[in-house]
């Protein structure tokens, strides 16, 4: 028997009933061939407006909606389900934002993961986007896309993964105090599985692929808002977390605006970067 599971899922201005997560997440559900019984799912809605959820939305698992206008970030919508999956005595707790395509296949991996080592603090899919394998990623250099990628298994070496499709032990969440608020956002999944190896756990690396549109990809399409809160929370992570990178990432930011100068049509986005470099 399964233990008991809870799930988030971050939605903001998208509308639940065509939102990708929740509809391929209602798919790869199968309440014939699966045990749901043990599991919450939770959407956390950051949108302006409340939206009517219907409770056989998913069917064969308790659904859970929150509504929170304030929009604080994923951190705040994730230390919610943290709390939800201590009540629930949950052993997992599995994150999703709402532009994730979830599978049959990934949800059964997901859920015969009980009997993984107790090192492990995390468990994560291979997630793709436009063709290319984005997540998980090595950690030791500050362009890990140009590296090689992580194969199946647990990864003695530091990894990251990006925060949608992960699965987290509720027991390692406790020990950390859950998740972090400096990061309301942006480099949270940096600075949560920093802190795994940082605490001497590892994560573990299912043979599964997920698609996920990540739409910071590309700074010629960010907002400078946007552009603000990704840099501020870079920053951050490397002058307080990565400190082992942060002269050699000081110096990545000096190429990034020459790049930013050229390319981006908003120059106010380099100017920022400008900025920041002078008050590092």
């Amino acid at each position: 028997m399964i233990s008991m599971k809870t799930i988030v899922i971050v939605i903001y201005k998208q509308d639940i009933h065509t939102c990708k997560t929740i509809e391929s997440l209602k798919q790869a559900l199968n309440p014939t061939n699966m045990n749901l019984k043990e599991i919450e799912v939770i959407l956390y809605d950051h949108s302006p407006e409340k939206q009517k959820v219907e409770q056989d939305l998913l069917e064969g698992v308790k659904l859970s909606y929150i509504h929170d206008q304030r929009n604080l970030g994923i951190a705040t919508a994730y230390n919610f389900a943290w709390n939800k999956a201590v009540e629930n005595q949950s052993e997992w707790l599995l994150l999703f934002d709402h532009d994730t395509k979830v599978t049959q296949e990934y949800i059964e991996e997901v859920l015969k993961v009980d009997c993984v080592d107790d090192e492990v603090a995390a468990i994560v899919p291979m997630i793709k986007n436009a063709d290319t394998i984005i997540s998980p990623l090595y950690t030791g250099k500050l362009r890990p896309l140009l590296a090689e990628r992580p194969t199946e298994g647990t990864q003695a070496k530091p990894v990251m993964a990006i925060n949608s499709g992960s699965l987290i032990r509720v027991s390692f969440l406790n020990k950390i105090e859950g998740f972090n608020l400096e990061f309301p956002l942006d480099y949270l999944d940096h600075w949560l599985f920093h802190e795994i190896y940082a605490k001497g756990f590892k994560v573990n690396v299912l043979n599964v692929t997920l698609e996920h549109d990540l739409s910071v990809m590309d700074y010629r399409n960010v907002s400078l808002s946007r552009y603000k809160s990704i840099l501020d929370s870079e920053v951050l992570f490397y002058k307080k977390y990565k400190r082992e990178l942060y002269s050699a990432y000081r110096i990545q930011l000096l190429k990034r605006i020459i790049k930013q100068v050229v390319t981006v049509k908003n120059k106010k986005i380099a100017f920022y970067t400008i900025r920041q470099i002078f008050t590092m």
